[in-house]
């Protein structure tokens, strides 16, 4: 009789241990399929740097990208005129009240391809010569256009998208490039607000239940950057 308990329990202990090493390895190599990700913006010393924080017109676009916005943040945000004048400040500006609808609204209204249109131009104009402002706004555009599609369609179309940002470096403009690295080590809460909305677009090509795009939006830099404003 006792023998056979010491069975029973080995092969339990056994089977649980198995299991949790077969979990264990899922999730690392889920998490490894992550890591594209965090190479591609110079590692985790620039995605955990808090000791740069935004100001101005950067300040305003970083608290566009809170999901669930208060309407404290919302009625600030939209008090705000959109702006005209063809420059980086007034793209950033502009940027941050397209994220703002989007993050309200959760769908792609007909003005807002104006703007994708408007500033379609050459790399050099913005910042640093790294247009990831504009890749991050046409992240959530493209998360929102997902909305109100079958699960098979909406998965088809994000493999896409991720399969080019991959390929290209974003979704229109490259962000592998030397001045991006650069400016990455500038300004790095543009990294986390890209990438926090980048695993949504990885959710929806992944599944729910992936381990890599929940690896990232669980890091608490990422996490923190969408959850609550920057200052």
């Amino acid at each position: 009789m006792i023998i056979s308990c010491i069975k029973y329990i080995l092969c339990f202990v056994g089977a649980f241990a198995l299991m949790a090493f077969s979990v264990i390895y899922w999730f690392g190599s889920e998490a490894n399929d992550a890591w594209w990700v965090i190479e591609r913006f110079g590692g985790m010393e620039i995605i955990s740097d808090k000791s740069i924080t935004p100001d101005g017109a950067d300040d305003i676009y970083m608290r566009s990208l809170v999901l669930k916005p208060p309407n404290t943040l919302i009625d600030y945000l939209e008090s705000f005129e959109p702006c005209v004048e063809f420059n980086q400040n007034c793209m950033t500006r502009n940027s941050a009240l397209i994220s703002l609808q989007l993050n309200k609204e959760g769908q792609v209204r007909d003005n807002m391809n104006d703007y994708f249109e408007r500033y379609k131009t050459d790399v050099k104009f913005y910042e640093g010569g790294c247009p990831i402002i504009y890749e991050t706004t046409m992240i959530m555009k493209e998360v929102a256009s997902l909305n109100g599609l079958s699960a098979k369609e909406s998965k088809k179309i994000a493999r896409e998208k991720i399969d080019k940002i991959k390929k290209d470096g974003g979704l229109f403009y490259s962000l592998v490039t030397p001045d991006c690295q650069h400016f990455f080590r500038q300004k790095p809460y543009f990294v986390r607000g890209y990438i926090g909305h980048l695993t949504f677009l990885m959710e929806a090509a992944e599944g729910r239940f992936s381990a890599s795009w929940r690896f990232l939006g669980a890091m608490s830099s990422i996490k923190s950057t969408l959850v609550v404003p920057v200052k």
